[in-house]
């Protein structure tokens, strides 16, 4: 039985998560959330590190869509300078968003990788529309409200990290 909380994979950043594995696991795209995830929700503008890291997906031949339940305007601020499309108030965990996103990289959803710092809305939502889930730890750690996120979500982290540990050879 699926257990939709329990994500695929657990990372400590987006920077673990390389060509190498998409290849490994067979994924074609990623559906990746922005605030917490690629950057602080207080960040306007992307790190420096992001834009060599979606360089190496997309030359690895990853379709990448950040997929954010943030407004238009912040969105796009963002993914602007890393020219990569968007999609804004995608509305996770609701189905529709990853749908759209599934839709807008030409990708069957089970060859796409959801990769988010929340587990109620990212890994929720990308287990029950079938993607492979990833879990990185939130770069907003520091948060009173992430943080007394973390704890509820604590259990799930631990058992994808138990999950991954039981599937290896």
């Amino acid at each position: 039985m699926k257990m939709y909380l329990i994500p695929d994979f657990v990372f400590d950043s987006i920077y673990e998560i390389t060509p190498a594995f998409f290849q490994e696991h067979g994924l074609r795209g990623m559906l990746v959330d922005l605030d917490g995830t690629m950057a602080s929700s207080r960040a306007p503008l992307p790190p420096e590190t992001v834009r060599p890291w979606l360089d190496s997906l997309q030359a690895a031949g990853v379709r990448v869509l950040v997929l954010s339940n943030n407004k238009e305007s912040r969105v796009k601020r963002f993914c602007e300078p890393l020219d990569v499309p968007f999609l804004h108030r995608a509305v996770k965990p609701l189905s529709r968003g990853f749908r759209r996103g599934a839709r807008a990289l030409d990708l069957p959803i089970r060859q796409i990788a959801v990769v988010g710092d929340q587990i109620y809305t990212d890994t929720f939502g990308g287990n029950c529309v079938g993607a492979t889930t990833c879990f990185v730890r939130s770069i907003n750690r520091n948060d009173l409200w992430i943080s007394m996120r973390h704890q509820l979500e604590k259990p799930f982290i631990s058992m994808g990290k138990r999950k991954r540990r039981r599937d290896r050879p």
